[in-house]
């Protein structure tokens, strides 16, 4: 990943901070966010992120667990990817539990592997959270293919990247 773009990822981070964060892996069925059973995984907005992607385009569909109130969804683009469309589909909306809503994205995607970040925030049962999911578009570069860092498992099974401090391949 260039140094842009480890720019932009590291601000939409720090925008996405004060709200909430998530990840995309699978939290214990008994986890609490409060850390009260030994588990510090953030609790991540109650919502289904999907994607189908086609040539310039892309189906997000929203499936939403519990109500939710004070929606506001904002799509991005990550290594050269470009949003032609509204960055910000969704603003303001209430939905239902079981609710789905689905809209188009329309983007330029950028050399080799670029992606599509949909980020969805709002009031879910009293408490404001947010989740953010990332769809690859694209063949990566032969470039972007070169490994930059070491990947570990963790003691729970779950790969980690180690990425160099100064760009240099160096940790």
């Amino acid at each position: 990943m260039n140094r842009k773009a480890l720019a932009i990822l590291s601000g939409l981070l720090a925008l996405t901070a004060p709200v909430a964060c998530s990840s995309q892996s699978k939290a214990a069925p008994d986890a609490r966010a409060d850390g009260a059973n030994g588990d510090t995984a953030k609790a991540s907005a109650p919502v289904a992120v999907d994607a189908e992607l086609g040539d310039g385009r892309a189906r997000v569909t929203l499936r939403f667990d519990s109500p939710a109130s004070d929606v506001k969804v904002n799509v991005s683009g990550l290594d050269g990817l470009t949003v032609k469309s509204a960055p910000t589909p969704v603003d303001g909306a209430s939905f239902v539990q079981s609710a789905v809503s689905t809209f188009d994205v329309e983007f330029t995607p950028g050399a080799g592997r670029s992606h599509l970040v949909v980020a969805v925030t709002g009031d879910f049962q009293g408490a404001r959270r947010a989740k953010v999911a990332s769809f690859a578009v694209g063949t990566p570069t032969t470039e972007q293919q070169k490994a930059s860092g070491t990947t570990v498992t963790g003691s729970d099974g779950e790969r980690v990247k180690i990425m160099p401090v100064n760009g240099d391949g160096q940790q």
